[in-house]
């Protein structure tokens, strides 16, 4: 990544039973976007409560990894809470979203990314999904 390399690390959790407020709550995290069981905007949908909130925002190479490093220590100290979230069928995605050069050449690299294998492991052990999404511009 250049230095002007934005991205942001987001997390999103489904739930049958947990609200969003108790979402929040457990992990002192605000939603960006969130939706009570059943309802998506006022219209009825699965009963599923949605959480949507971002982790970490930078720019650049030596912000990402310490952004990654900050992750894994939050997902470290929520152990307990992924434990019993996963034990009530809820649903765990971390999204890294990155933003494409926008000046970029044919053949230019526009996206690297590489993950440890210790982080990667711990998105596993605690059952994350993992989603890579990059965009056009900042």
């Amino acid at each position: 990544m250049k230095k002007t390399d934005s991205f942001s690390i987001d997390i999103i959790l489904r739930h049958p039973s947990y609200s969003s407020g108790h979402i929040s709550q457990a992990l002192s995290v605000k939603p960006q976007g969130a939706h009570p069981e059943g309802d998506k905007g006022g219209v009825p949908t699965a009963q599923l409560s949605f959480f949507y909130a971002s982790l970490e925002k930078g720019e650049g190479p030596l912000e990402y990894q310490h952004a990654l490093a900050s992750v894994a220590q939050f997902l470290e100290t929520h152990t307990a809470f992924w434990t019993d979230f996963m034990v009530g069928h809820g649903e765990l995605e971390l999204v890294l979203n990155h933003a494409l050069l926008e000046n970029a050449k044919q053949g230019d690299l526009c996206l690297k990314l590489n993950l440890s294998p210790r982080f990667l492991a711990q998105l596993s052990n605690r059952g994350f999904g993992l989603r890579v999404q990059a965009w056009k511009g900042g």
